[in-house]
């Protein structure tokens, strides 16, 4: 738990960023991050690769997750959680740091507090060990995982498992099953549900936060099929993370105008990402909202006569940034 003077970034970890960038990678998770300023170092660092790479200023930059996996990091998470785009609660190292009995009351917290900051987290670390070497998990393993879940994580990540282990891909397969168990208990109604509090959270303040809980508010009340949510640009709303924080029991579809941005969407948890590039084409709302649609219906999202709840923020001369909701039968 001794505080360290290490840097955030090795000579090595800056080779590996500006590899991992010219190889066009969606998301950078940095190691035994302490504090908020380690992890603008690296946000800046991206910055200037993005640069010396020649990228386009349209072209985002990498997703930066933060591994909590240390003392200082759990001291200083509020900050670093503010400057980070995701959370991972690596539970393998923070168990050395902590006494092991206090790393579950870490992870609730950690979880709950990217819930409320409407940022995704990733729950990792011996979520199903015992399938390194064995074709099936024990229970103790399924309910850990299962309660991740119930706690609102957007992730839950195997690593040996599938890395060395012998039943790599049963693993991926149960852990599936044990996630939709778990989401159709809490879609259900049944007591995980209760944990995750969706509206008793403050949230983020903004425009786009208001119409998102009102979208997952409607999405109930409506009985909707799905919630669609429609991108300005490739720098513009995170609307649809803020719809995930509220954590609907429907899929959010959200269209992209690039593959870059669908792939870091996918991170979120209920998001579907739908490549949708439609920049430099003149097309009004209702034509967008029209394709967006047509194309969930044909993907098998919803079908004819549903309810669906479609979100939108759009840059209006006369009002400005303008956040709208509507909700919709699909024909």
């Amino acid at each position: 738990g001794a505080n360290t003077d290490l840097p955030a970034m090795s000579d090595k970890d800056k080779e590996d960023i500006k590899y991992g960038m010219s190889m066009d990678v969606d998301y950078v998770a940095a190691s035994f991050i302490q504090t908020a300023e380690g992890v603008q170092e690296i946000k800046d660092y991206m910055e200037q690769c993005a640069t010396e790479l020649g990228f386009s200023p349209e072209q985002p930059l990498p997703l930066l997750i933060s591994k909590i996996e240390s003392m200082s990091a759990l001291a200083n998470f509020d900050a670093i959680l503010e400057t980070s785009d995701g959370i991972m609660v690596a539970r393998g190292d923070l168990g050395v740091e902590l006494p092991l009995q206090q790393v579950t009351n870490a992870q609730k917290e950690m979880v709950a507090a990217c819930n409320a900051a409407g940022k995704p987290v990733i729950v990792a670390t011996q979520m199903l060990e015992s399938m390194a070497k064995n074709p099936r998990p024990t229970r103790a393993e399924v309910s850990d995982v299962t309660n991740a879940i119930y706690d609102g994580a957007d992730c839950v990540m195997l690593s040996g498992e599938t890395a060395k282990g012998k039943y790599p891909v049963d693993s991926v397969r149960i852990m599936n099953e044990i996630i939709m168990s778990a989401e159709g208990y809490v879609s259900s109604g049944g007591v995980g549900s209760a944990n995750i509090r969706r509206f008793e959270q403050d949230g983020p303040s903004s425009k786009e936060s208001a119409i998102a809980k009102a979208a997952v508010t409607a999405s109930e009340t409506e009985k909707a099929s799905a919630i669609l949510v429609l991108a300005e640009t490739t720098t513009g709303s995170n609307l649809a993370s803020l719809v995930s924080a509220y954590r609907p029991n429907v899929p959010i579809v959200t269209f992209c105008p690039t593959a870059k941005m669908g792939r870091q969407m996918i991170i979120y948890r209920g998001v579907h990402p739908v490549v949708s590039n439609t920049e430099g084409v003149d097309i009004n709302e209702e034509l967008r909202m029209e394709r967006a649609v047509h194309d969930a219906k044909s993907m098998g999202f919803i079908q004819s006569g549903d309810q669906i709840v479609a979100v939108t923020v759009e840059e209006s001369k006369a009002l400005g940034r303008n956040a709208t909701m509507k909700i919709v039968e699909v024909p």
